[in-house]
């Protein structure tokens, strides 16, 4: 049991990057020096035990939503299913702000610009090949991948091979 929900999170947070890609937000390894700098409370480069505690005993108390001194899975999944809105959120905004001409996609251009990310992947996220894309072939792109990530996942887990899309 413990497995699958740590399967099941680190399955949204990988199907999460793309997105959070496409929106310019930081790396993993740039979110590490945000966190540093976040626990480093006296300014000196280093996190002393003292601060790392501090940092972590407020994310504990964060994530324990009934205040009993335990997580469960339900306050877990609300957390994930919060920050899912939020990036959600992120992205519709961006790629509103992205979309120059309002006309409910983006052109290559307009990604390459504006979403970078998302260019990159331009050809695989343009399903109807007509040189642009909407959110909801960015969102159905994001759903396949997840779907092939999970296949590995359990390919990994029993030994089968994943099916052949």
């Amino acid at each position: 049991m413990k497995i699958s929900l740590t399967l099941a999170v680190a399955g949204s947070l990988f199907c999460a990057v793309p997105l959070a890609q496409a929106c310019d937000v930081p790396p993993h390894g740039a979110m590490d020096g945000m966190h540093l700098q976040e626990m480093d409370q006296n300014g000196d480069g280093a996190v002393s035990k003292q601060e790392f505690d501090a940092f972590h005993d407020k994310h504990f108390q964060e994530l324990d939503a009934n205040h009993d001194g335990k997580i469960t899975r339900e306050e877990m999944q609300a957390l994930h299913e919060q920050r899912m809105e939020h990036r959600k959120d992120q992205f519709n905004k961006r790629f509103d702000e992205v979309d120059i001409n309002h006309d409910g996609a983006l052109s290559r251009d307009e990604a390459q610009i504006g979403m970078p990310g998302l260019f990159a992947h331009f050809d695989e996220i343009d399903s109807n090949k007509d040189d642009k894309i909407t959110k909801e072939e960015v969102v159905s792109s994001m759903q396949k991948m997840h779907q092939k990530m999970q296949e590995k996942v359990h390919h990994k887990q029993d030994g089968k091979k994943p099916q052949a899309q």
